[in-house]
């Protein structure tokens, strides 16, 4: 199997900057993962968004909502196939905000509604699911453009109409001059304007990772196959 990204992207997936190909190439057979560590420089939300919103969001795994800069974090790739069937590549990040450290996981599978897009499914439940399109930019960075999210709630998976939601639009790319890759992601509402920002750095290196070898954490508490 292709990596999540490489199906999705298709032939683009060349133009990528060779070590953002090595970031999101990563496939299930290659038996590895990635570790990085580095460096929040600036997170922050808006005040508009409801505390219980950003309580749920630390308590469920969905997304930061503490506010700082300089947070240092680490990010850790897994890939593997699967109880479905689908390639699969996890996410797990922690950012360790002074006394009170948080987490958000992800993971990215194929969809088997189009090739048009990815499904990342959020959360330590994976709680949240949005479509994800790929593009490749003039500098071979990736941006990613999730679509207004769906949640999962039982039998039911409520989509909120996009004047009430919030878009979600995040770019990697390698930073030559520096040596390191570099991530930015803004969340920006219709009627709201942006309410999360996230931007900083990381290095990362590979390591031997037998499908055995991933954590429990790296995998979530239950697999949706809901789109």
């Amino acid at each position: 199997m292709a990596s999540v990204v490489a199906e999705v992207l298709g032939s683009d997936f060349s133009r990528l900057h060779p070590k953002v190909q090595w970031r999101f190439g990563l496939q299930s057979s290659d038996h590895l993962a990635q570790f990085g560590v580095g460096v929040m420089e600036e997170m922050t939300h808006s005040r508009l968004v409801p505390p219980p919103l950003l309580w749920a969001g630390r308590k469920r795994g969905l997304f930061p909502a503490g506010v700082g800069k300089d947070v240092p974090f680490s990010i850790a790739n897994y890939a593997y196939v699967d109880e479905l069937g689908r390639e699969t590549l996890s996410f797990v990040r922690r950012f360790a905000f002074v006394g009170h450290p948080q987490g958000m996981n992800s993971v990215m599978v194929s969809s088997a509604e189009s090739d048009a897009y990815a499904l990342d499914y959020l959360g330590f439940s994976s709680d949240m699911v949005v479509h994800t399109r790929c593009e490749v930019d003039d500098e071979g960075g990736l941006i990613l453009e999730s679509e207004v999210p769906r949640f999962l709630l039982g039998p039911l998976a409520p989509k909120l109409p996009k004047v009430a939601s919030a878009l979600t639009i995040g770019r990697e790319w390698w930073d030559a001059a520096e040596e390191r890759h570099r991530i930015e992601i803004k969340v920006q509402s219709p009627v709201l304007g942006q309410l999360f920002l996230y931007r900083g750095w990381f290095t990362a290196e590979e390591r031997p990772c037998r499908p055995a070898d991933i954590p429990g954490d790296a995998r979530p508490r239950s697999v949706e196959s809901r789109e």
